[in-house]
């Protein structure tokens, strides 16, 4: 058996450092470079800005929500908005979308989601675009509805009619001289009488809807949405190839178009309801187009604002008027532009 005594010392472990024990040496300055260790910790930046430098979208150089960045197949991050608008611009100049950074392909099946990436950007840092209070990302959203100072938020008088908003810093000195404290009682029953024929008047779109959901039939139909096969993507307008549906015992076909308008390009979809069979009576139909649910993320959901349409049909080959489809937000034009498989679904009412 070989001889223990005759084996080297074993190396020591590390001293654990804590606030009570100074670590031998720490603090003492160094000769050669006359400086302390403490000096040069102060003179680096902290772990938590260099990850943010690490974590930002290569696009927009801004730190992207945890839940919407993406990284593609080198593991470069780019936030979902601007993955958005990276693919739809491929699309629309029918070319391949690559990553800005390192120009490999990308398309939503090559993107993926780093639960790590995840992890770190809701732990770290994100300044309030409000106050400009730093605070951990996932502590932000909280911040911004209960506790920011400078958030939005109505006059605590508003159910006798006062219409004032603004900071909330600001708030304590309204409510305190607002002049809704000095209404008498009758002018607070006429203020109040005034309020519910307001909330009549909200209410007026729910009727509305509830009398157009009473219609003799109703039908919706999923329409595949495909890029023309031998159009320059650049023109002015461009219509999107949509199948030919059946509903209410005729034959239909919706006409989408892209348009682009204004100095700034702006892209506006509008499109249209045509019957391709002969009505045996006068038809009143109601239509609207909003996206399907199975189809798209939750934040697509309100994409495609439902607008109610009519048109009255009794010959074959008579459409509609193009009718714009009312988009959220111009990023909201982006994102059904890039989706994997384009999808409308169209509501139809025969009154």
């Amino acid at each position: 058996m070989p001889n223990t005594d005759d084996e080297g010392a074993r190396p020591c472990k590390r001293q654990r450092l804590n606030s009570d024990v100074e670590p031998s040496g720490a603090g003492q300055t160094d000769p050669s470079s006359g400086s302390s260790t403490a000096d040069v910790a102060r003179g680096e930046p902290e772990l938590s800005e260099r990850l943010r430098k690490v974590m930002l979208c290569t696009v927009c150089l801004e730190l992207p929500h945890p839940d919407d960045s993406y990284q593609c197949t080198l593991g470069h991050i780019v936030c979902e908005d601007c993955v958005t608008r990276l693919l739809a611009e491929a699309v629309l100049n029918s070319r391949d979308a690559q990553c800005p950074h390192c120009r490999t392909h990308i398309s939503w099946q090559e993107l993926t989601k780093n639960l790590a990436v995840g992890q770190t950007l809701w732990e770290l840092p994100k300044s309030c675009s409000d106050c400009e209070q730093q605070m951990e990302y996932k502590s932000l959203a909280k911040h911004l509805k209960t506790e920011c100072s400078k958030r939005l938020v109505h006059c605590q008088y508003r159910c006798l009619g006062c219409t004032w908003q603004g900071c909330q810093e600001d708030s304590i000195q309204h409510e305190a001289n607002c002049n809704y404290l000095q209404l008498s009682s009758d002018e607070i029953l006429t203020a109040l009488d005034t309020i519910d024929q307001l909330e009549q008047m909200a209410v007026h779109s729910l009727r509305q809807c509830h009398r157009q959901l009473s219609a003799k039939r109703i039908s919706y139909e999923d329409l595949d949405l495909r890029w023309p096969l031998h159009t320059c993507r650049l023109d002015a307008e461009v219509r999107f190839q949509a199948p030919t549906i059946y509903v209410f015992e005729e034959t239909w076909r919706v006409r989408i178009r892209l348009v682009v308008t204004g100095p700034g390009n702006e892209r506006q979809l509008s499109y249209s309801l045509k019957i391709l069979s002969s009505p045996r009576e006068i038809l009143s139909v109601k239509y609207f187009a909003t996206l399907p649910a199975v189809y798209v993320r939750p934040k697509q959901l309100m994409d495609v604002e439902p607008e109610l349409n009519e048109a009255y049909y009794n010959l074959a080959g008579q459409s509609s008027d193009f009718k714009l489809l009312p988009m959220s937000c111009p990023l909201a034009t982006y994102r059904l532009l890039a989706m994997p498989c384009m999808k409308l679904r169209l509501w139809m009412m025969l009154n």
